[in-house]
């Protein structure tokens, strides 16, 4: 069973980028590249977006190496003032889903991560997990 994501309305001020990738480590430059990009759009100075790249390749590098083989990674990454929000989803396999802490990584940012695993969906192979990444410029 899919466990349907609704996709939120964007606002004008919002910039949303959505990507399906392959799930294979060596596409990761592709996520790392739309990271910094949202951060732009958000107004993030060079440091923040870099530190918004940095934190976004450690977690999809851990969800990748997690995900059944051959299936891919969807994500969403909306940019409005002062915020980037990311959103992956994926069908990993069967195990511990790792602590998607981002807190060492982006040290002047506020963040906020989730991960939500559902049960084994025999018709894609895995489990549906979505994670929920959040970093705002303090004020």
């Amino acid at each position: 069973m899919t466990v349907p994501m609704p996709e939120p309305a964007v606002a004008p001020e919002e910039t949303v980028v959505t990507v399906r990738i392959p799930a294979a480590v060596e596409r990761l430059a592709t996520l790392r590249a739309l990271a910094v990009a949202t951060a732009v759009a958000a107004g993030f100075g060079a440091r923040e977006s870099g530190e918004v790249r940095d934190a976004l390749y450690r977690i999809a590098e851990a969800l990748l190496t997690r995900t059944v083989p051959g299936s891919a990674v969807d994500g969403t990454l909306t940019a409005r003032t002062g915020t980037v929000l990311v959103r992956l989803r994926a069908v990993t396999r069967a195990g511990p889903i790792p602590r998607y802490t981002v807190g060492a990584a982006t040290p002047s940012l506020a963040h906020s991560a989730a991960a939500f695993r559902a049960p084994f969906d025999g018709a894609a192979g895995g489990h549906p997990t979505v994670v929920d990444l959040g970093w705002t410029r303090p004020e």
